[in-house]
């Protein structure tokens, strides 16, 4: 579709893929399931609203599952009293693909179990680890059916429309009007609310590389291998004499980088419901207050000394978890806000126990330990949080979009953090550090074990909130305040930790709920039918639309 005249015809076609669902926060594949949108998918559809608030439509083809008619209801006010809503029109062949055995599995998963390339082959084509569902022809018909049948006849009269759709339906659209193979298919990354001219697709596909959105994910879901790769990269410069003392201040903006980065895409929305649950309150206090704080009382009754290894491991005990956890629980297939309530709960409690630990542990240095701490764990993240839900209210479509697209940036930023405090290494202290370091990481995990909740929807959250402590921080805590053992502990614990993280993966297999767990539905807010709207499923999907009267 290049002609002149084709290109008049496209300027009146504009598409929207749904605002954020319940899923889409959790990473998990909908298909043809009911998810609804989630206070943040809300918020994307008014801002397209607002956007393209006067311009006028004809007609408006939608899906009928709710995430769809939500966000078409909201753009258009259908339904609205007193809103010149345009002919509204259900279509079923508008549905997401039925997955089969992909629906509600984590994404995440699906891509370290198959592989990358076998994913994205199964999302946009036929694959033999996807098991049921449709196949990748039928999907095409029906979509193709409704392309040839409904859309192009009602351009063609003049009409301007809207298709209010979901991410492989409007990709497959894509690929209808560019006249692409049916095997020339691949993720177009396709933000929620995003809405597109049919005459501007080509520009928009053309800034899309297949193989580097295919190397950004790899460098998500395999992070550990990224981090161990900094590890080695700084050990090794290490060895060969380039030894340089980083300013913490350089070391402190990469952490804030990786933290904005990570909490954009994170549904901070409904923060209050998580930071609030009884579950995740009790393992913050015991973990973050009760052990640390009960600890270096021992630790100082005990009469050790500041740089001793009980007094090092209280101050580990005592520091918050680590931003870094967020996407780990995503990589593991993990529901991320919970993580992330345990992130912000601990650091608040650091306020606490961070401070009455390098209290009763350290001899000198106190105060500038005390606000040092203060600043980089409890305001950084209070800090960051705070930008980026600000962010995400006036800029929801963009915001979701960067953090989604960046992920692999904010590995990359830790990467470098990795590398940058290898070269602060003493490499002679192997002996007197080590140790040390692997027994805080491997002792983590135990703790982390013992106080998770056992069979429960956020067992992996728990886990992973509570595996990865902010060592990042207490590297910059130590290198301010001089205290040398504490630095190379919290440097040599990187190694442990990221190695260990191999291990996370394997274990996650047992925490992880299984796509088929009977408490999905409640969580997700999936109902159990969906509801009918315009002519119902058992019909055939491959016939007429059927126009919804507002």
């Amino acid at each position: 579709m290049t002609s002149t005249g084709q290109q008049e015809l496209l300027s009146r076609l504009l598409m929207v893929r749904h605002g954020e669902s319940t899923c889409n926060s959790v990473h998990r594949i909908a298909g043809q399931r009911d998810a609804p949108l989630t206070l943040l998918g809300r918020i994307q559809a008014e801002k397209v609203a607002k956007g393209h608030h006067g311009r006028h439509f004809d007609r408006v083809y939608v899906s009928p599952l709710t995430r769809a008619y939500e966000t078409a209801g909201t753009v258009f006010g259908i339904g609205t009293p007193g809103a010149a809503s345009p002919e509204t029109v259900v279509d079923d062949r508008l549905m997401e693909r039925d997955f089969g055995s992909y629906t509600l599995e984590s994404k995440s998963i699906l891509q370290r179990r198959h592989g990358i390339a076998e994913y994205e082959r199964a999302m946009n084509a036929d694959s033999p680890t996807l098991r049921g569902g449709e196949t990748f022809q039928q999907f095409r018909d029906r979509v193709h059916a409704f392309y040839e049948g409904e859309l192009l006849p009602a351009l063609r009269r003049g009409e301007t429309v809207c298709v209010v759709s979901h991410k492989y339906v409007v990709e497959l659209i894509c690929r209808f009007i560019l006249d692409r193979p049916a095997d020339e298919s691949y993720d177009l990354r396709l933000p929620n609310s995003q809405m597109l001219q049919g005459d501007r697709i080509h520009s928009y596909v053309k800034n899309e590389n297949k193989t580097l959105n295919m190397v950004y994910d790899w460098i998500v879901v395999n992070h550990p291998v990224i981090f161990c790769a900094g590890l080695a990269a700084g050990l090794v410069a290490n060895v060969a004499g380039l030894r340089m003392a980083t300013s913490p201040y350089v070391l402190l903006l990469l952490l804030v980088l990786a933290s904005v980065i990570t909490m954009c895409r994170i549904e901070l929305e409904n923060a209050r419901t998580f930071v609030t649950d009884r579950g995740i309150l009790r393992s913050v206090a015991l973990r973050y207050l009760a052990l640390p704080i009960a600890f270096a009382v021992l630790v100082r009754w005990s009469h050790a000394d500041s740089t001793s290894t009980a007094a090092i491991a209280a101050v580990f005990l005592a520091t918050p978890s680590s931003v870094v956890a967020m996407t780990v629980s995503r990589c593991l297939g993990g529901m991320i806000m919970p993580t992330f309530a345990q992130v912000l709960l601990s650091s608040l409690a650091a306020t606490v126990s961070f401070s009455a630990v390098l209290a009763l542990t350290l001899h000198g240095h106190l105060a500038p330990a005390l606000a040092i701490s203060a600043a980089t764990s409890t305001g950084m993240v209070t800090a960051v949080y705070l930008l980026v839900k600000r962010m995400r209210e006036r800029s929801p479509i963009r915001t979701a979009k960067y953090g989604e697209r960046n992920g692999y940036v904010a590995v990359l930023l830790l990467t470098a953090f990795i590398v940058l405090v290898c070269l602060r290494l003493d490499l002679d202290g192997f002996t007197a550090y080590a140790p040390t370091a692997l027994g805080v990481a491997v002792g983590l995990r135990l703790i982390a074990a013992l106080l998770k909740r056992r069979r429960h929807v956020q067992t992996l959250d728990d886990y992973t909130a509570m595996t990865y402590p902010n060592v990042f921080v207490v590297v910059i805590i130590a290198a301010l305040t001089g205290n040398g053992p504490l630095e190379q502990v919290a440097i040599w614990t990187l190694l442990p930790m990221f190695v260990l993280s191999f291990f996370d993966s394997w274990y996650a297999r047992f925490l992880v709920v299984a796509p088929d767990d009977p408490r999905w539905p409640a969580v997700l807010k999936l109902p159990a039918h969906r509801p009918a709207r315009g002519r119902p499923a058992s019909e055939d999907p491959r016939g007429p639309s059927v126009p919804v009267r507002s």
